[in-house]
């Protein structure tokens, strides 16, 4: 099976970001993004971000099942409120011959629309989004992950660490195989990516990846934000984080039984 995992920056690179998951999709069983906005209304462009890039890529993929897990309505990131119906949040498309047995999502910082008005940047509430099928008579949870973003550097903080154990406590009562993957907003040498990978292995680490930024990202001290973690029973024949400007981060890709 092959998974793309990538932040899709709210579609700002759009052409680019399109035609690469339309050239995958054949090949491509499970694609999991994170900052995906979704609106039913006419208000398809704000500060850059495609507004209804779920709708967008559903139209791309349509050999998949899409799966939507909103964070925050009404509410365009680093930006701000707005007046019609909007959500952001994760999205994961699933090829529709693989049979999804469970689907949905649980919060690790703050509640679904909890964000304080006063204090935009650091009460974006953040969510894990999952779903479960089975494969080769193998049950597999595959996790997709926005950790908490907070201006300056991505260390330890309390709410990152609590963040960490509330994704351990749900992962440690799942049967069956794991994989959690996204954008943890965490630097490679913390105790909240360290307390995720005690039973995980972190693919990042292992092949090993000098950066999952692109160029695009305007930071040069944070080299790292994604990673991919993979339980002991998942056999990894192939990862990668190619060098392609789809977005402020890059592309993971992985192959595994």
């Amino acid at each position: 099976m092959k998974l793309i995992c990538l932040n899709l920056w709210g579609g700002k690179v759009y052409n680019p970001l399109i035609k690469f998951i339309a050239e995958n999709s054949s090949d491509t069983d499970i694609f999991c993004f994170q900052e995906v906005f979704n609106t039913p209304t006419q208000n398809f462009e704000h500060s850059g971000y495609r507004l209804n890039l779920f709708q967008e890529i559903t139209k791309v993929l349509t050999e998949f099942q899409g799966f939507y897990a909103p964070t925050q309505n009404h509410y365009v990131f680093l930006s701000g409120f707005v007046d019609f119906e909007l959500s952001y949040g994760l999205a994961i498309f699933v090829k529709k011959n693989i049979k999804v047995i469970e689907n949905g999502d649980f919060f690790v910082f703050r509640e679904r629309n909890g964000v304080d008005p006063n204090n935009l940047s650091y009460t974006l509430p953040r969510n894990v989004q999952y779903i479960k099928f089975i494969s080769k008579d193998k049950l597999i949870t595959v996790c997709n992950f926005h950790g908490i973003w907070f201006p300056g550097p991505k260390i330890d903080i309390p709410s990152r660490i609590e963040q960490s154990k509330k994704i351990n406590s749900f992962l440690g009562k799942l049967t069956g195989e794991k994989i959690l993957c996204g954008d943890f907003n965490l630097d490679i040498n913390t105790q909240s990516l360290n307390i995720l990978e005690k039973k995980m292995k972190n693919l990042v680490k292992e092949y090993p990846i000098s950066t999952t930024r692109s160029k695009l990202y305007d930071r040069t001290d944070d080299k790292f934000a994604d990673y991919t973690l993979v339980s002991p029973g998942i056999k990894v024949t192939n990862f990668q984080v190619p060098n392609i400007e789809l977005s402020d981060h890059l592309p993971m890709i992985v192959e595994f039984s």
